[in-house]
């Protein structure tokens, strides 16, 4: 079998495949034998039609057998003696079955990028210190009492001051118009509420705003104009002037828990202020060691990435760029971000997904090569633990997801999912660490 390669942009392959003739003869001979044995023709019993009567009857389903069977198995064939990394076999074309039986196709194969991996064992990476200092407890533990918050009425006869915590019903209008009816982007939140609890500082809910409420007293309303920022993010709001109805509720005072061993037992059932202290440096620690080797991982592919440049197949940058840009679009939703908000950004947001759907298909590349390279692979039990893990997150039963995930050709993912963790395992325990200091 004669095969020419021809390596074309992105990681496109063609392969023209010459079948010798005897190889041809011998495939037309088992298909036409196998015809003659099951074909049914009128005056003949099954499998005694002459061999020229079969052929000639069904030349056409004999030469489609022998074209399937042909194109295929000389397709594995050229991949296998050209050492070809296949995604996906795209198109045959260019047939040719000439009568001396010889065959010749054109096979059209998306292949894994070529690169040159750099040294990915033994990299320094530097990492903060996972020492947990005693301001870090400190901080744990009034983070604590500020859960544990509450707020009361002020007890003194005095009006709002900077700091307060206040609540209040209000209108915002623009020459008489609720602000989101004059500018839909910047969202009705502008326009008004009720019962809105406020921490007043000067850049709270908008610039301005907190102070113009100081001095207020509960029952009192005040009328009062805004000038909106220049630089505010909603086109045409800036210089605007928005006029404020407010009407002061309640103004509340944050009291917070002595830090004691009471507040220690409310926090964990019988423990006192010094465990509390413990139990936060344990957790505090198990955190940063966390965070650490996530930090690890993620620094040794950025140093390993940073050195290998190569072409990605197009087609699977569509796909993954359709996924990230679909997530991407999915959480900025549910944080209340405007469509018109997102339709305005659209080309920076697109551009952002793009980068990163390029970056995680290069990434996996990479630690497929180094698992390829250093014989790393998967094993059924790993296999079938991540599939009980899947099954149990989605409520289902193993056996049900595996069909589903069959049906969606999506268990070679699943597998490559596993295999690509397994080799940045691999990565980081082959890696040193420099230390940074805790507070550098």
């Amino acid at each position: 079998m004669n095969v020419v390669v021809e390596n074309l942009p992105n990681c496109i392959t063609t392969l023209r495949i010459e079948v010798e003739p005897d190889k041809v003869s011998k495939a037309w001979e088992a298909v036409t034998a196998d015809y003659t044995r099951h074909a049914k023709l009128p005056g003949y019993r099954a499998g005694k039609a002459p061999r020229a009567v079969i052929e000639k009857k069904f030349k056409k389903q004999i030469r489609e057998e022998l074209e399937k069977k042909l194109l295929s198995d000389s397709c594995r064939e050229a991949i296998s003696e050209k050492k070809l990394r296949v995604l996906t076999l795209a198109q045959i074309n260019d047939v040719e079955l000439a009568d001396d039986k010889s065959m010749k196709f054109t096979a059209t194969l998306v292949t894994h990028p070529a690169f040159e991996l750099p040294t990915y064992k033994g990299l320094v990476v530097p990492m903060k210190s996972t020492e947990v200092t005693e301001s870090e407890v400190d901080e744990s533990l009034e983070n604590l009492r500020e859960q544990a918050a509450d707020f009361v009425d002020l007890a003194e006869d005095r009006g709002a001051e900077i700091e307060d915590y206040i609540v209040v019903d209000y209108t915002g209008t623009i020459d008489g118009k609720p602000v989101h009816e004059v500018f839909p982007k910047a969202g009705k939140p502008l326009s008004g509420n009720d019962d809105f609890w406020i921490r007043m500082t000067p850049e709270a809910f908008f610039p301005g705003y907190a102070a113009a409420l100081v001095g207020m007293k509960p029952q009192e309303t005040r009328t009062f104009v805004i000038d909106v920022p220049a630089e505010f993010p909603v086109e045409g709001m800036g210089g605007q002037k928005i006029q404020y109805v407010v009407t002061l509720k309640e103004i509340k005072t944050k009291v917070l828990p002595a830090l004691d061993d009471a507040f220690a037992a409310t926090v964990v059932k019988g423990k006192t202020l010094a465990d509390l202290r413990t139990l936060a440096r344990e957790e505090l620690s198990k955190q940063k060691i966390a965070d650490t080797e996530a930090s690890k991982r993620s620094a040794l592919m950025a140093q390993i990435l940073s050195q290998v440049e190569c072409e990605l197949p197009v087609e699977m940058v569509r796909t993954q760029t359709r996924r990230i840009l679909s997530d991407i679009v999915r959480e900025n939703q549910e944080r209340g971000i405007a469509d018109e908000v997102l339709k305005e950004n659209e080309q920076q947001i697109l551009g952002t997904a793009s980068q990163n759907a390029r970056e995680q298909l290069k990434g996996t590349f990479v630690l497929l090569r180094i698992a390829e390279l250093e014989g790393i692979t998967v094993t059924q039990q790993e296999f079938n633990q991540r599939i009980f893990q899947l099954a149990a997150r989605y409520d289902m039963k193993p056996q049900k997801l595996l069909k589903e995930l069959e049906k969606r050709n999506a268990v070679d993912q699943i597998t490559e999912e596993i295999l690509t963790a397994k080799t940045l395992e691999f990565l980081a325990s082959n890696a040193s660490v420099t230390t940074i200091p805790a507070g550098a």
